[in-house]
């Protein structure tokens, strides 16, 4: 990162009334609608909470925690709030994802207020993603969404893909590279594998092999059945947990399943949160993403938090996963996964304790929330006040 290039005022002069703190706007907190974003979002407010630091998160639509605990130091206001007072009370504003309505208007009152904001597109800018209503996106882009990202004091990056994605719609924005995180603390200690068992006794005795995360189209599900068809023969115990709320993926998935005749080795599971969830990570034998799109996965996270061996493809943008050798990554094409998910099967059961380790240590070293918090703390203190860029920051010219 080029940590050289100052800024020593802040990207607009203040109007009016002094600061109250910081500000995230979302577009909800429904962990059923809104997947990973919900989790990412509340272990990053709930990490600068931690460090002293006063947070608001504001949503124009309701919140649906659903179990999900709201971190302490927290000030969560929904749909009844002016959005727009809110925003010219802050000192910073923190935008969360793409083509929605609370980025609009709060870009467009943070500007008029003199209010530096950062944008955090969450995976939106991946190629797959701008692909998907591609019209619509480059219309919208061009009318409102270019703007919002070129103005904004800082763009907020969760892999360094990712910052090449930011730089084609917004080349001369200031880029920080924030990655997730993960508590590691709900991890610890999971709860014996006879809780799950006795909800599903179809997976006593088997490898379960867990995806958890939406069931959506670019999550890969159709890589990952196609590799269950392929695998299943020589790997009998072979069982796969699906955990998640269906976004559309699901009805496909099941028809492929039967199909293939596999409906047996599959587990419906369904959306989890809370303790739900910890038995669900506690019962599996190993972690699959097989993604087409991602930002940065909280579940690949969480899965290294919970000692998983895990197989992930390259576009969940995790290099630094491989190169510590905490897991296996693979292309995302039906024998990338394949041949990724054979692998894992075929190691030795200390061979694949020994990739779960690595992967933990990675988590534990570079990927916990508290680091992030610094890291991210450090943007808002210099988006707000000027001075030599921090680490994170990314400078690509004036502006």
């Amino acid at each position: 990162m080029n940590s050289m290039q100052t800024r020593t005022q802040p990207h607009h002069p203040r109007i009016g009334a002094a600061s109250s703190g910081w500000l995230h706007l979302c577009n909800g907190l429904d962990p059923r609608r809104d997947g990973g974003m919900v989790p990412s979002i509340l272990g990053m407010t709930g990490s600068l909470a931690r460090h002293g630091s006063p947070i608001t998160i504001v949503t124009p639509t309701l919140s649906r925690l659903d179990g999900t605990s709201l971190p302490e130091g927290i000030d969560l206001k929904g749909p009844e709030t002016d959005l727009e007072a809110a925003v010219r009370s802050a000192e910073v504003v923190h935008l969360h994802g793409l083509w929605q309505g609370h980025t609009r208007r709060g870009a467009k009152e943070a500007r008029r207020a003199g209010v530096p904001y950062l944008i955090a597109a969450h995976g939106m800018a991946e190629p797959w993603a701008l692909r998907h209503k591609a019209f619509k996106k480059r219309v919208y882009t061009a009318l409102v969404e270019g703007k919002n990202l070129r103005r904004a004091a800082c763009l907020h990056a969760l892999s360094r893909p990712e910052i090449e994605h930011l730089r084609a719609l917004a080349p001369r924005t200031p880029i920080g590279l924030i990655p997730n995180g993960v508590d590691l603390a709900p991890f610890d200690h999971l709860p014996d594998r006879a809780e799950f068992e006795a909800e599903h006794p179809e997976v006593v005795g088997k490898f379960v092999l867990l995806f958890y995360s939406r069931l959506h189209a670019k999550k890969g599900l159709d890589l990952l059945v196609k590799a269950l068809g392929a695998l299943a023969k020589s790997h009998p115990t072979l069982h796969l947990a699906l955990a998640g709320n269906d976004d559309g993926a699901l009805t496909p998935f099941r028809a492929a399943v039967e199909s293939l005749g596999l409906a047996d080795r599959v587990t419906y599971v369904g959306h989890v949160s809370g303790e739900k969830s910890r038995r669900t990570w506690a019962a599996a034998d190993a972690f699959v993403l097989p993604s087409y799109s991602e930002g940065f996965s909280m579940a690949i996270l969480e899965a290294l938090a919970a000692r998983l061996p895990v197989v992930v493809t390259t576009a969940c943008h995790f290099p630094e996963l491989a190169k510590a050798g905490g897991g296996i990554v693979v292309e995302p094409t039906e024998s990338g996964v394949t041949e990724g998910l054979r692998d894992l099967l075929e190691r030795s059961v200390d061979q694949r304790r020994s990739l779960a380790e690595r992967g933990r240590s990675l988590v534990e070293e570079h990927y916990t929330w508290d680091r992030q918090a610094e890291r991210l703390s450090a943007v808002y203190r210099w988006v707000a006040g000027g001075g030599t860029a921090p680490e994170a920051v990314e400078m690509a010219g004036g502006f």
